[in-house]
């Protein structure tokens, strides 16, 4: 039986008599169902960082046997909290295809392997449990009732409020409840965690802690003036538009910086406004020394692998898709690092012993947002380029000087752009395009149109189809001047809300006429937290008009199939 592993350096421990347990000299206890990387493109690392320097030590759990609550006591009993890192991705998104169907692969475990070695490839036996975050919580709970519990990261901080669950299919309450975690940390969080850790050194309650950047369950609606109230979880079961409605005030309260609040019966999830950071804040903790390695053995997990060479330029993005969780859980401003830090960056990562001089990616969200550190305040707008480019807002220039100060560095042959490039703006910016296909482009230039129909663009908050056709006109022209020929690689959308079966087939005849291969197609995901889903479960855009939704799986693969279908 595999009951996981724990990491610590060499810390005395206490023996609690009354308890018969162990009481751990770690300030914090992270607990983890994936195998830990020391890298900053990893949200463990950088948090086990920010505590470290901050004089806390820190002990991690990772892959615990989560069928046994002993597999949580390893480590004994933190002095001050245990933190659950459930990683960046949600898992019931990570463990399901858009189908509903278990995956069998976890690109975070040590050779994708997703089940318990073992045991049969059962979902009581899966190393990430459905629900990551719930299912550790309860399990610590169970143990050491009167231990904090601190969660986080994009699972806690997009269920947050009620929230739909695709795989369910239903409503859910907010995370907080089902959890019991005694506060959750929105966006990165560094900061948070370790004022939290202070705070609690101070000797006070975990229940008295307020602070921006988080949120917590009370028991009584809070007095400051100014909050925003959602509707409640119970309204927004009894009525499908109010999860709409909801998602809408939260999206212009965070830009706000208001506390939002939404009722669960007699108690209130309340969440403060978000904690601000700048670019000293991010070169701080990126300059740090990183192994870039799991901490047991010389193995890599393919997530590991993929990013071991990546680099986080920036935070955030403006671009504000319906799709997408990004603008809520890391917010709209686009926060850059230095060239400086970034450059000191990949000095260490060629003393690495697995450097070979590729970089895989100098970006965030959008790489070419880099550099576009919006200094105003109170603004509203939920995207800085729909429905068209803000006049303050011109990405490219800052981007371009970094690449070209990262190529100058020593050892570096080539830098490969993982992140995503917005074509749109790149149309204005063909400086900045022909630099990327001439010095960072590999076979192929992959772009996000999602979609070309005006009516399903226009909920997704994407720039209209003859911005697709003026960018491939531009591409076609540079591209033509170049000696190695490089291909469009288009990602796009299909069952989106509002999309009709003609709309794919119209889709179909448009890509083929601008010379483009649809071979990166996806079926529509209704994840927590964007706007997306909610039009997806209301059935209706955010005016409150009713919109078609495909929810039939056969459908949805029929029309896939058929934009993937050559000719």
């Amino acid at each position: 039986m595999s009951s996981g592993y724990a990491f610590f350096r060499k810390v005395p421990a206490i023996f609690d008599k009354s308890m018969r347990r162990v009481i751990s000299c770690f300030d914090v206890i992270f607990v983890l169902p994936y195998p830990f990387s020391d890298h900053p493109s990893f949200p463990e690392g950088i948090l086990r960082k920010a505590l470290e320097l901050e004089g806390f030590r820190v002990g991690v759990i990772e892959t615990p046997f989560w069928q046994k609550k002993e597999s949580f006591e390893v480590l004994g009993k933190p002095k001050r909290f245990f933190a659950i890192i459930s990683g960046p991705v949600d898992s019931v998104v990570l463990n399901y295809t858009s189908a509903r169907k278990r995956r069998k692969e976890d690109l975070y475990q040590l050779n994708g392997k997703a089940y318990f070695h073992g045991y049969p490839p059962s979902i009581k036996y899966k190393i990430r449990p459905d629900r990551t975050v719930i299912v550790f919580t309860n399990r610590i709970k169970e143990l050491f009732h009167d231990v904090p519990i601190v969660i986080g990261g994009l699972e806690a901080a997009l269920r947050c409020f009620a929230h739909y669950d695709f795989q369910q299919d239903k409503i859910r309450r907010s995370i907080l409840l089902d959890s019991r975690a005694d506060i959750l940390v929105t966006g990165m969080g560094e900061k948070q965690l370790v004022r939290i850790a202070r705070i609690l050194e101070s000797g006070v309650s975990i229940n008295d802690i307020i602070l921006p950047g988080t949120a917590r369950i009370n028991n009584a609606l809070p007095e400051k003036n100014g909050c925003v109230e959602l509707p409640s979880f119970e309204a927004v079961l009894q009525d499908r538009t109010k999860l709409l409605e909801a998602h809408l005030m939260l999206e212009k309260a965070l830009l706000e910086g208001k506390d939002i609040v939404q009722r669960h019966a007699d108690r209130y999830v309340v969440q403060y406004p978000v904690e601000n950071y700048n670019a000293s804040d991010l070169d701080h903790i990126y300059d740090q020394c990183y192994t870039r390695m799991h901490l047991k053995g010389d193995s890599y997990s393919p997530a590991l692998r993929m990013n071991l060479f990546s680099i986080t330029s920036h935070r955030g993005c403006a671009g504000g898709c319906s799709f997408c969780s990004i603008g809520i859980h890391h917010g709209k401003k686009v926060i850059s690092r230095s060239m400086g830090s970034i450059v000191k960056e990949i000095h260490s990562q060629t003393r690495h012993p697995q450097w070979k001089g590729y970089i895989a990616d100098i970006g965030g969200a959008t790489a070419d947002m880099y550099g576009n550190d919006c200094k105003v305040e109170g603004c509203l707008k939920p995207s800085c380029l729909y429905p068209e480019r803000c006049r303050i807002f011109s990405p490219g220039k800052r981007y371009m000087e970094l690449l070209r100060e990262c190529r100058k560095t020593r050892g570096v042959k080539k830098i490969f752009l993982g992140s995503g490039v917005r074509y749109d703006m790149l149309l204005n910016d063909p400086d900045l395009l022909e630099e990327i296909l001439l010095y960072h482009s590999g076979r192929f230039l992959r772009i996000a149109p999602e979609h070309t129909e005006e009516t399903v663009l226009n909920l997704m908050r994407k720039p209209s189809f003859n911005v697709l056709e003026s960018f491939v006109r531009l591409f076609q022209s540079i591209n033509q001047k170049l000696k190695r020929r490089i291909e469009l690689a288009p990602y796009i959308i299909v069952g989106h809300p509002g999309e009709k079966q003609a709309d794919v087939i119209e889709m179909k005849k448009k890509l083929t006429s601008l010379g483009l291969k649809a071979t990166r197609v996806q079926i529509f995901t209704p994840t927590p937290g964007n706007l997306s889903t909610a039009m997806y479960y209301a059935r209706c855009d955010s005016s409150l008009k009713p919109i078609p939704v495909e929810k039939e799986i056969v459908e949805l693969i029929k029309r896939k199939k058929l934009l993937a279908s050559p000719g």
